[in-house]
């Protein structure tokens, strides 16, 4: 028995007429010929073509040529109609082969869909796990602090999992890395690198920020946890403030050392 190929277009399932022309013994122009009556028939029931593409959808493939010639991707019910016009053994080994054939696709659909519905649900790790992934690169893009709320409401709403209401994200203070702040105020390394080591100097050994302006974290790094210390409006405009009040210094001074910084805008 002629095994059929099944199209996917568009969620719906359909065999090349090209192919049902071979299978039940018929030269395909003759095919395309009584197809396209069919349409003009319901076409003309109908006085739309509402219902046709249940059937019939039309499309085209390239010849030996390399020419474009048209074909019809036929339904389930595209073959129903196209085998009840067949008689005799022609039309029943059609009918055996697209019922088989679309039977086998439709179980199988079946059985996928009953495979994730039986699929245990991730565990709460494994949301937490991506979240602190995407949340760190977020953060080194620059997103703001409501930006990042957002995304974890949208990830642990589904859950039933609170993150935080609309007017606490609003208040939620925006908190930035050495590194946001020397982009964001245009702090470089002479090898053109966001200057985080200057900043932190200015931050915690000329300004003396109070730890009522910072926060640290600690994140996972690999197979280490590292330290990760952000800090509030009032520090990134305390910075801003000290660099103006000593007119950009091409050398900043602290944690025994010298940080020459470059200035972009």
């Amino acid at each position: 028995m002629h095994e059929l190929t099944i199209i996917k277009r568009n969620g719906g399932n359909y065999i090349d007429s090209r192919e049902v022309a071979d299978v039940i013994g018929k030269q395909h122009g003759h095919l395309m010929r009584d197809i396209a009556g069919y349409v003009k028939t319901m076409q003309r029931i109908n006085q739309s073509n509402f219902g046709v593409v249940d059937f019939f959808v039309e499309s085209s493939y390239l010849d030996a040529k390399g020419e474009t010639r048209p074909c019809y991707l036929i339904s389930k019910m595209g073959c129903e109609l196209v085998a009840n016009k067949l008689i005799g053994e022609k039309g029943i080994l059609f009918t055996v082969a697209y019922v088989t054939r679309f039977n086998e696709l439709e179980a199988a659909e079946r059985a996928e869909l009953e495979a994730a519905a039986a699929a245990p649900a991730p565990r709460l790790g494994e949301f937490n796990a991506c979240a602190r992934l995407i949340v760190r690169c977020l953060r080194d893009m620059g997103a703001s602090p409501e930006q990042i709320l957002r995304f974890l409401t949208g990830v642990y709403e589904p859950l039933g999992i609170s993150v935080l209401a609309d007017d606490e994200i609003m208040d939620a203070p925006r908190m930035y890395t050495a590194k946001q702040i020397a982009q964001m105020l245009g702090i470089y390394s002479q090898s053109g690198n966001p200057h985080y080591q200057a900043v932190a100097c200015i931050l915690n050994e000329n300004i003396f920020i109070s730890d009522d302006h910072k926060i640290v974290e600690t994140e996972d790094y690999g197979s280490h946890v590292g330290i990760c210390v952000r800090y509030d409006d009032y520090a990134l405009h305390s910075v801003k403030n000290w660099l103006s009040d000593y007119d950009y210094p091409n050398e900043i001074y602290g944690f025994g050392r010298t940080y020459r910084v470059l200035y972009k805008e």
